[in-house]
């Protein structure tokens, strides 16, 4: 999730911080992100990203708290139509004062003393997005055979009719039935209940 080569594009100053241990700044940052994308939803290129955060200089590093917001693309899981839809979510992480102290790349402050938010920012939304998001609950989705989408045509097609790609095993499954039959000479196998009632010899 994260962008390793780019320069960070949401970086907080924060010299005078890391002077004054107990100090606090408020930020308000704003900006494009890229990379904030899953395999449902995403951030357009050159749609917005807000960070409203409280910056806290504590013994362990710099702690970021509050909320990052934006307005994402989603796609629909069954029809494949998209909408916007409004993305908040809350933030806390510990960035450490040096990038070999930190647990994952990205939450350490950099060596001019700028810090960067754009991992934190991407992760937080990314894991906020929707995982299976729907355009409406009776989405009826796309027919396998034209790949209309059935919400707003009837494309004739039977809403029942098989994958192409299954035609294979449904015919293994056929050719077993045969073979299995032939082997019991066209009868089928006995029942328990059938052998229970045999005659004991």
């Amino acid at each position: 999730m994260s962008n390793k080569t780019a320069a960070p594009s949401l970086v907080v100053h924060v010299r005078e911080l890391l002077k004054h241990p107990g100090a606090h700044r408020h930020v308000v940052l704003r900006g494009v992100l890229p990379g904030v994308t899953s395999p449902v939803a995403r951030v357009p290129a050159d749609v917005p990203v807000l960070v409203e955060a409280e910056v806290e200089s504590v013994v362990e590093g710099l702690l970021v708290s509050g909320e990052v917001s934006t307005t994402a693309t989603v796609s629909c899981v069954r029809c494949l139509a998209e909408r916007r839809q409004e993305v908040h979510v809350d933030v806390q992480e510990l960035f450490a004062l040096d990038s070999r102290e930190a647990e994952e790349e990205g939450y350490a402050v950099l060596p001019d003393d700028r810090l960067p938010l754009d991992t934190m920012v991407r992760d937080a939304l990314v894991l906020a997005f929707p995982f299976s998001p729907l355009c409406r609950p009776d989405c009826a989705g796309l027919c396998p055979v034209c790949g209309a989408n059935r919400n707003e045509v009837d494309c004739g097609h039977d809403a029942g009719v098989v994958d192409e790609r299954w035609d294979a095993l449904a015919g293994l499954r056929e050719q077993l039935a045969r073979e299995g039959g032939a082997e019991l000479g066209g009868r089928q196998a006995p029942t328990e209940e059938e052998d229970d009632a045999r005659p004991q010899a």
